[in-house]
């Protein structure tokens, strides 16, 4: 029969592979991404040291199962609350899918916490120890590079999600209405460029001109107005498609280039509907 640290250990070890797979394959599943590649190093380094008897492996595993399962419960108390109380049958039937999902991870969680009381550990620390610990550094690390890269929200438009695009898009236009002549932050010239780098596929091509016409947002901020008049003036933005310029009071409306001539500049915000009245932006 094999050992039930081995078992255990084993499990969280696939667990973490599973996140490592889902990472290399890049698919966009997510609209914001959590950061798996750190959580599938910290699995794989704390089912190692399960498997090596390490006792704080043994701790760590028992204290992110306690803190998973805070979670879960945190996250289904949230779906009842008046705040978030969901009067569309629709949004009722997601609600209980929700539920169900949660309730199956907490099942889960509780199962693998039963299953650690019956492993053995070592009974005092050693170097062995080492093994988890090192998982943990890593996972630290990955974790602080996925929170400054702000992989959670660019990475899934990096991996071709549009509707993750279209968040970095609406962000990216709120900007620059709230600062039209402010420049752009280094976050956002990031954003910029992964949503220049997307190929949007969505069967509305006012939403990919929206994203392409938000990247020249950034652009103009930034004082390269040739680049944003191209931007403004494609096939695809929402310019380039005819879309309505109205005007508003104390804002040019008017964006100069080099060549002394203006190109006119309209912002639709993107919703998760149908697209909104559109405003127009002013840049210096």
């Amino acid at each position: 029969m094999v050992p039930m640290h081995l078992f255990v250990g084993a499990l969280l070890v696939l667990a973490g592979l599973a996140c490592l797979r889902y990472v290399w394959a890049g698919v966009p599943a997510f609209e914001r991404e959590p950061p798996f590649l750190a959580l599938g190093v910290l699995l794989i380094g704390i089912g190692a040291g399960l498997g090596v008897r390490a006792r704080t492996a043994h701790l760590l595993a028992r204290a992110g199962l306690g803190a998973g399962l805070l979670a879960i419960v945190v996250i289904i108390a949230r779906l009842y609350l008046p705040s978030g109380a969901r009067d569309h049958p629709d949004d009722r039937l997601v609600a209980y899918f929700y539920l169900f999902g949660f309730a199956l991870a907490a099942a889960g969680v509780v199962g693998l916490l039963l299953l650690l009381r019956r492993a053995r550990s070592a009974s005092a620390f050693g170097a062995i120890d080492l093994v988890p610990l090192g998982g943990l550094g890593a996972a630290l690390v990955l974790g602080l590079v996925w929170l400054v890269a702000d992989d959670a929200r660019l990475r899934p438009c990096r991996n071709g999600n549009d509707q993750a695009c279209g968040v970095i898009a609406t962000t990216l236009l709120e900007s620059a209405e709230r600062a039209p002549s402010a420049p752009p932050t280094p976050a956002e010239e990031r954003a910029a460029r992964v949503l220049a780098e997307h190929r949007c596929r969505a069967d509305d091509r006012t939403f990919c001109g929206l994203q392409r016409y938000a990247v020249g947002t950034v652009d103009a901020r930034a004082g390269r107005f040739d680049v944003a008049k191209e931007a403004f003036s494609g096939p695809a933005s929402p310019i380039g498609a005819g879309a309505h310029v109205r005007p508003r009071s104390g804002w040019p409306g008017r964006l100069p280039s080099s060549s002394g001539s203006s190109t006119a500049v309209v912002r639709k915000r993107p919703t998760p509907g149908r697209s909104r009245h559109p405003r127009t932006i002013p840049f210096p």
